[in-house]
């Protein structure tokens, strides 16, 4: 099915990334996926990768991570929502994205595929029609690979980018003008960083870059973004994106990029002329911020397309919570979110451990 089109002159997208889970699938995180789609109703869904948690040991059984997808589908069959996706680099972990794939076009629902040929699984894009017939919107989704030796994330191959550049070109001819486009993928891409401002190591909310970034720390520089986004974690980019951000940048009709992997994340911004933005995770089996756990959604009026909207929907604005509740959800959200978190966050362990221990000497001393 793709019958993908303009309805009384609207159309709107919901962005969700990183569920991150295996069978079953956190109750919160269903609740949270079904909630928001009722409450806005959206023409598409985009899942932007680590749908499945595939470094868990439970993925690494049979029948696992075909279930957890089948679970995942469930909210958009019940409501007759079309949805497409993206594979993170945790997806392929357990199991070949391709025969991830295979079970996720399964559904009625899904309108994702592959186009042969490309490096990665699952590179696609989806043209959505004006009133008339014609091509007024135009989605990529793009396979940003997985992990890297180090700690680091692999970069998008050549061939991808020369496919968006031919998919571009291709509209123009069959619409007689280049398609306003929105593109997504898992990992996001280096120019994200030129939404931050460096700021000294214990400056306030200040947190350490990544790749060749690693030597400074940034905070928001909020004359760039959006009002009300967060950066609550390191932007784990690859050390090149391989010139995606350059051709997107091309001919002016992408409007944005929008990207999970940093699952606190929710800022956006625009960079030469083009949105960048996150959307925070909504899965409650892994890390994330607490009631801040969310959807992205996207607005079009046919009548200013380039004028689209969006904005961040959390599972605090749809249940009016201020914390989690579960003390499982808590420890979640306490585990970190990369290697460099991880050693971050054990340097802090341990200077705390050594502050506790000198006032235990100092009071033996003393007594």
């Amino acid at each position: 099915m793709n019958n993908l089109k303009f309805r009384g002159g609207t159309f709107k997208i919901m962005q969700v990334t990183d569920i991150q889970d295996t069978a079953d699938v956190d109750p919160e995180t269903l609740r949270l996926i079904g909630t928001a789609l009722d409450s806005e109703k959206p023409d598409l869904v985009v899942l932007t990768g680590d749908q499945v948690r595939g470094q868990a040991r439970a993925a690494k059984k049979d029948g696992i991570v075909e279930r957890t997808i089948r679970q995942i589908c469930r909210p958009f069959e019940e409501r007759g929502i079309p949805f497409t996706l993206a594979f993170g680099n945790h997806d392929i972990q357990a199991v070949p994205a391709e025969e991830q794939l295979a079970w996720y076009m399964q559904s009625p629902m899904c309108v994702a595929r592959d186009t042969p040929g490309l490096s990665g699984c699952g590179n696609h894009n989806l043209v959505i029609e004006g009133e008339n017939g014609s091509p007024a919107l135009n989605i990529y989704m793009l396979d940003s690979h997985g992990n890297a030796g180090l700690g680091g994330y692999q970069p998008l191959e050549p061939d991808q980018i020369a496919w968006y550049r031919e998919t571009r070109e291709a509209l123009r001819e069959q619409s007689g003008d280049y398609v306003p486009s929105l593109l997504f993928q898992h990992i996001p891409v280096e120019a994200m960083y030129r939404l931050l401002i460096p700021h000294a190591r214990r400056a306030k909310g200040a947190i350490r870059g990544f790749a060749h970034f690693k030597d400074k720390y940034y905070n928001l520089d909020d004359r760039k973004v959006h009002p009300g986004g967060r950066h609550r974690e390191t932007l784990c980019v690859p050390d090149s994106d391989a010139g995606l951000f350059e051709a997107a940048c091309e001919k002016g009709e992408m409007l944005g990029m929008f990207f999970g992997h940093d699952h606190m994340n929710s800022f956006a911004g625009p960079v030469e002329g083009v949105d960048l933005g996150y959307c925070p995770g909504c899965g409650f089996a892994a890390y994330g911020d607490g009631v801040l756990r969310g959807v992205r959604v996207f607005e079009f009026d046919e009548a200013n397309i380039r004028a689209y909207q969006t904005r961040i929907v959390t599972y605090a604005e749809l249940f009016d919570k201020k914390r989690v509740s579960s003390v499982k959800h808590w420890l979640a959200d306490q585990s970190p979110s990369s290697v460099a978190d991880a050693v971050s966050k054990g340097i802090k362990l341990l200077l705390a451990l050594g502050g506790i221990a000198a006032l235990i000497i100092a009071l033996l001393i003393l007594l």
